[in-house]
């Protein structure tokens, strides 16, 4: 199976510059974001992996004495604190000007020792970098630009990262348009399934057969990894909640570098293993076993590092690992995985698409021409309003319950772990789901506009109030004024569901539910502590059981609203 290769994806008919313009603009309309720091989000959500709306959310601290920071996220798994500075020009043989790589490195002082930002009066920025011990995270300063390549800020990069000024911990990088464009296509072309290759033990294995279906287990050579890891680098590890997370000085990464260089013998007993989970396996020959759509779903850090250690010593190609390759039931592939790798739950909404229930939704979209959780790509894939992503279709489900919409709110990490059995419930509906969705969509347009013409300097506390924790609460105020209307959802089909007419009926809910939301919202947030930060707010119980009380109020003039029974739409 052949890598991706950039050049596949590049045709003469591709405008590189206008595909990440758009791309950018995208994110900017969403957050209520300038491009320059809709940048940084959207680099952070294509190309390390972070969830959109946390990326948007990270690159909202921007303001007034920000000290150069466009854009900071802390990644608590990886232990590492992401700063992005962004800049788009509005010409494509523009360059960016030296002085933003200089503020750049006038952050680092400055995220190092936060109280300076509490001392600027920006508490949010405060808050977030005191939340952890910075000193005992890594940090990453990156400048984003959609600009042509300055080489005076490559060069001055180069020569802050040789000097070593900021210590290990520390580390910088510039993009450019070019440099942009080129990872880009290869994250959006990468296929992240094995569809088949083969896998040759080091001696005897043993096979296991039990209620979870079958396993075969034995000693895999370093080198046999190392080389399905340089055929197929990240493919490999579609099942896994995480990548590799680099040497860290003292690490277990640079450990397991370490002894399979100085001690390769030892490694077998010294070492944890690593799991993979196929869709079935057979014998080859001998000892070599073929293996289709497979994983590695622990034990990233393991494979990568060992190949590391192979670039350096020969000898550390013949170190030995445990491996179990498991071929499981289809329903049980989401628990091994699962249980393999406990440390990042939202990494769950990858493996939680071989759950049945997820399946049977996937056949029944399939009937009115919807794509519903497709597998993931490298690269987020340009929405559409017929491509139904699993995870925020799973925060707008969990948006319109009072039980769990607070999570869908702001703590969408938990929603594929303690809250999914809830969310998806066993004899839920596909229509229950396309509702979700739709009522969505309108939701998001409308919040968007809304957004649009609000005078942010003016007024911040609405423009936090429509930012991006608008839409799950919009949803939740939409959908109590649905099941106030006394719309018999029974009655839905998704064929019906799928036309204009229904679509033209949820976006009179979705305007009336973001009316009141807005309004509610604010006669709530300004009732507050004035000290707090509107965001927090909006995050907690007291605003949902406030917002609850004053909207049944409201629902009592909901005769004149006129909004439409929806079983009776496109009837």
């Amino acid at each position: 199976m052949a890598t991706a290769k950039t050049q596949q994806s590049k045709t003469p008919a591709t405008d590189p510059r206008k595909e990440l313009i758009s791309a950018i603009d995208a994110v900017a309309k969403r957050g209520g974001i300038s491009r320059d720091k809709a940048i940084t989000a959207w680099y952070a959500s294509t190309l390390l992996g972070i969830d959109e709306d946390e990326a948007i959310d990270a690159a909202s601290v921007d303001g007034h004495e920000d000290a150069g920071c466009d854009f900071i996220y802390v990644d608590n798994d990886q232990e590492a604190i992401y700063v992005l500075l962004g800049y788009v020009s509005d010409r494509p043989d523009r360059s960016a000007g030296i002085k933003k790589w200089n503020s750049l490195i006038a952050a680092v002082a400055t995220v190092r020792d936060p109280v300076s930002f509490k001392h600027a009066g920006r508490h949010d920025i405060y808050e977030i970098l005191t939340e952890v011990d910075v000193s005992a995270y890594s940090l990453v300063f990156g400048l984003v630009t959609l600009a042509a390549r300055s080489d005076q800020i490559a060069r001055q990069r180069e020569t802050t990262v040789r000097s070593r000024t900021y210590g290990s911990e520390t580390t910088f990088f510039y993009e450019h348009q070019e440099s942009l464009f080129d990872k880009f296509v290869v994250a959006r072309a990468a296929d992240r399934n094995v569809l088949e290759d083969t896998l040759s033990f080091a001696g005897q294995v043993a096979e296991v057969r039990g209620d979870f279906g079958q396993a075969i287990l034995g000693a895999v050579p370093a080198s046999e990894l190392a080389r399905l890891h340089g055929q197929y680098g990240n493919q490999l590890f579609e099942g896994n909640v995480r990548l590799f997370i680099g040497e860290r000085k003292g690490g277990i990464n640079e450990k397991i570098v370490d002894t399979a260089q100085s001690r390769p013998g030892d490694f077998w007993a010294l070492n944890n293993g690593i799991t993979i989970v196929a869709d079935n396996f057979e014998q080859k020959s001998g000892t070599k076993f073929t293996l289709r759509r497979f994983s590695v779903v622990n034990g990233c850090q393991t494979t990568v590092s060992l190949s590391r250690a192979i670039e350096r010593s020969t000898d550390a190609g013949k170190a030995q690992v445990l491996v179990r390759v498991v071929g499981a039931k289809k329903a049980l592939l989401t628990d091994i995985v699962r249980y393999n790798n406990t440390q990042n739950p939202v990494k769950l909404s990858a493996v939680r698409l071989l759950d049945p229930i997820q399946e049977a939704l996937r056949g029944a979209f399939g009937t009115v021409g919807y794509t519903y959780a497709p597998k993931q790509e490298g690269a987020k894939t340009a929405k559409s309003p017929k491509r139904i992503e699993l995870d925020r279709v799973t925060q707008y489900l969990a948006a319109m319950s009072e039980e769990t919409v607070l999570e869908g709110v702001a703590k969408k990490a938990e929603l594929f772990d303690r809250s999914y059995k809830s969310i998806f419930p066993r004899g839920l509906k596909p229509e229950r789901v396309m509702l979700a969705w739709l009522l969505a969509q309108e939701i998001e347009t409308e919040r968007t506009t809304l957004l649009e013409n609000c005078d942010a300097a003016a007024d911040p506390v609405m423009k936090a109030i429509l930012g991006i924790h608008g839409t799950p609460w919009g949803i939740y105020v939409a959908n109590q004024l649905i099941e106030h209307t006394g719309s018999d959802m029974s009655k839905l089909s998704l064929k019906r569901m799928a036309t204009e007419d229904f679509r033209g009926a949820l976006s009179k809910y979705a305007k009336k539910a973001m009316e009141l939301y807005s309004e509610l919202a604010v006669n709530i947030v300004t009732t507050e502590d004035s000290s707090l930060n509107v965001r927090n707010v909006l995050r907690v119980k007291p605003f949902l059981d406030k917002l609850k009380r004053t909207l049944g109020l409201r629902m009592t003039k909901s005769a004149t609203w006129k909004l439409p029974k929806l079983n009776v739409v496109g009837a």
